[in-house]
């Protein structure tokens, strides 16, 4: 007990304190509580912001996966495509080819014809003379 003032007592309990000991006491409580508090939202933000750049990096990740599936897709469906367009060709330029060596047995045998139709003819004309 304080010889002076015979009401005062320990400052941690507050009671018997003038008011404004009272007053002081109430500040450092207040001022520890936004210390903790400032603490605690720092330590909220701190994590909010890894946890976004993890969501952030997780999306990415996703995103560059998806991106590659659907690139090899497209590339599988242009070269499936491609495979189509070949086999008509081919199938067209053997269609072609096929058409062409008939024409040209065609031709053969027209010449062939005119050919020996004309040198049957010489050999008549031989004959007249």
């Amino acid at each position: 007990m304080n010889r002076h003032n015979p009401t005062m007592q320990s400052s941690t309990t507050g009671v018997g304190l003038s008011p404004l000991e009272r007053i002081r006491q109430a500040e450092a409580e207040v001022t520890r509580r936004l210390a903790a508090a400032r603490e605690s939202a720092e330590k909220t933000v701190v994590t909010a912001q890894a946890q976004a750049t993890q969501i952030k990096n997780q999306a990415k990740e996703e995103g560059q996966r998806s991106g590659e599936a659907k690139l090899r897709e497209m590339i599988s469906k242009a070269e499936e495509e491609s495979r189509g367009i070949v086999t008509q060709a081919h199938q067209r330029a053997e269609k072609l080819r096929r058409k062409g060596q008939h024409r040209m047995d065609q031709a053969v045998r027209m010449a062939f014809l005119c050919l020996v139709g004309a040198t049957d003819g010489d050999d008549e004309k031989e004959k007249e003379e």
